[in-house]
């Protein structure tokens, strides 16, 4: 009886790791949409935008996200950045917005002009094949 209950519960352990998708809790976000949250929007109605003028209608920008990883992680960071505004209450994301500063990417102190987003492509952080995705989540307004 023991055993069963152990096995049950090691398979639950393996499966349910609380993440709807690869990458969920390693995006880093910061909501910035006031005191009154938007709903939830179900997963797989966020659509990624490549330019602010890609969204096509006013909008303002309700958070942002952040997610280091290998080349090899881009489309599943992606899609973990889309369930996350999904669940800030976004309409959308916007991959390549307006550079907004500088980080430090090795030890010579060189900087690195950072967009606030990197889109698809992600900027160099120190060596290898890691990256940084970087997104913005948008609410259109109205009018």
């Amino acid at each position: 009886m023991k055993t069963a209950i152990s096995l049950i519960l090691g398979t639950l352990l393996l499966c349910g790791s609380g993440e709807p998708c690869p990458h969920y809790n390693h995006v880093q976000t910061a909501a910035f949409y006031g005191t009154v949250k938007p709903p939830k929007k179900p997963y797989g109605s966020i659509i990624p935008y490549n330019t602010p003028a890609d969204a096509g209608r006013p909008y303002r920008v309700i958070g942002f996200m952040s997610c280091e990883g290998s080349v090899g992680d881009e489309a599943s960071i992606l899609k973990a950045m889309l369930y996350r505004a999904a669940d800030m209450g976004a309409d959308g994301i916007l991959l390549n917005a307006a550079q907004i500063g500088q980080e430090t990417v090795d030890p010579n102190r060189q900087k690195f002009n950072v967009n606030v987003t990197t889109g698809l492509i992600g900027e160099m952080i120190g060596n290898g094949n890691k990256r940084a995705y970087r997104a913005q989540a948008i609410e259109f307004v109205s009018q």
